[in-house]
């Protein structure tokens, strides 16, 4: 058996699948497109600073929607999701799943590492969140994203209408 599939095997790489992401060029148009025609709940705007993106959470049931309006090329990892069209797009980007902890978090990273996947942009949020961005595109045709929420993380998605998070 390869290394991989004995990493795969203990380290969980498809596990707790809470979000579905999408990079859109209009993201009130994709609000209304995600409530209107498959029935989300409301969308919260969560616009990190420095105006380089818009972020716009909602449920639909348990899965958390996602919508992410990259502004300029800011962050190549989303503006390249969607450059050059000009129309109305939305496009599939991610799936978040969650992790309880900055072992597990390092874990996942080296079990992709070590199969050949590669690491698409890691960082955190302090007192919010940890995020890891695997660019699973060949196989998969869409990134993956790994969180550690902290507290500021939980409270955040808590407030989102509908949300399953509860803030501690």
């Amino acid at each position: 058996m390869c290394s991989m599939e004995t990493t795969a095997m203990t380290v969980p790489l498809l596990d707790r699948i809470f979000q579905i992401a999408y990079v859109t060029n209009d993201v009130a148009r994709a609000e209304a497109l995600f409530r209107e025609r498959f029935g989300t709940g409301a969308f919260s705007r969560m616009d990190p600073p420095g105006g380089f993106m818009r972020i716009s959470l909602a449920f639909a049931q348990q899965t958390m929607i996602e919508l992410i309006e990259p502004v300029g090329d800011a962050v190549e990892l989303y503006a390249n999701w969607i450059a050059g069209r000009q129309d109305f797009v939305v496009r599939h980007h991610h799936f978040g799943m969650l992790v309880d902890s900055k072992a597990e978090l390092s874990a996942i990273r080296a079990a992709h590492v070590e199969g050949g996947t590669a690491i698409a942009m890691e960082g955190e949020m302090p007192g919010a969140l940890d995020y890891l961005y695997v660019d699973t595109t060949q196989s998969l045709g869409h990134y993956l994203e790994y969180i550690r929420l902290e507290e500021g993380g939980r409270a955040m998605f808590a407030g989102v209408e509908g949300s399953t998070f509860q803030a501690t």
